[in-house]
């Protein structure tokens, strides 16, 4: 998994970019000022740098020249985040050694494309999802984040057909909403512990009703993957799951 170190003070920006980024497959490590950058750049040798150009203490330039300077780091894509966007001072950032620079207010699909020209698309260890839900906005929410980030995503109101599709199908993650009736959530569980070829696929539990706490126990109680209440949780959830392959 391609990794990101993003060198941003503004709090809002860092969960704009880590929401986008992380969501299309990409491990993302934060840093809060050019000197914490260096030294996370140093240690975690990232793929490529996002350098936001104006911060308190060292500033960006500042910081992109002496990583240019280290050996350790002088090897790393730096792309520039800044508001100003004057000739002269877009040439000295390239002089000073970015490859490229995005400007404020971002463009989640200008950072985006501009990410994947120089690192590449993610290879992503999950590509196929199943979803058993009923009718829930939460459901549709998470189906459409899914389908716009390029997953192939199965949808059922059903455990009995969605586990006929599963077998046929494999899904890497299956999204089940456990405001079903009991009896259906429990078969979900109960046949995939039966199949060889499906025990080992992770059940991650939804429900539009439910608080964290009550799904915490209940997915520790059935042995599922883990839970997911609010669709703006889809990104930490899905990165949680790679981890252990990554």
């Amino acid at each position: 998994m391609q990794k990101i170190l993003l060198v941003e003070d503004d709090p809002v920006q860092v969960e704009l970019i880590k929401k986008h980024l992380e969501a299309s497959g990409y491990n993302l490590v934060v840093a809060k000022n050019g000197l914490e950058g260096i030294r996370i750049a140093q240690k975690e040798r990232p793929d490529l740098i996002l350098m936001d150009m104006i911060m308190p203490g060292m500033h960006g330039l500042e910081a992109i020249i002496k990583l240019k300077e280290n050996p350790l780091t002088e090897s790393i894509p730096i792309i520039a985040l800044t508001i100003m966007s004057s000739p002269k001072f877009v040439q000295e950032c390239y002089r000073a050694g970015i490859i490229g620079y995005v400007k404020k207010p971002y463009d989640p699909k200008i950072l985006l494309e501009s990410v994947e020209r120089i690192v590449g698309k993610p290879e992503r260890l999950i590509n196929k999802i199943l979803i058993i839900a009923g009718a829930s906005r939460l459901a549709t929410m998470i189906e459409m984040r899914l389908v716009r980030q390029g997953y192939q995503v199965d949808s059922f109101a059903g455990g009995k057909s969605a586990l006929s599709h599963a077998e046929k199908e494999k899904p890497d993650v299956i999204f089940l909403d456990v405001s079903l009736p009991e009896k259906h959530v429990s078969a979900v569980f109960e046949d995939l512990k039966k199949s060889k070829e499906m025990e080992n696929i992770p059940v991650i539990l939804l429900s539009p009703h439910r608080g964290d706490e009550e799904l915490e126990k209940e997915a520790a109680v059935r042995g599922a993957a883990g839970f997911i209440s609010s669709a703006s949780d889809l990104a930490d959830i899905l990165r949680k799951i790679k981890a252990p392959s990554a």
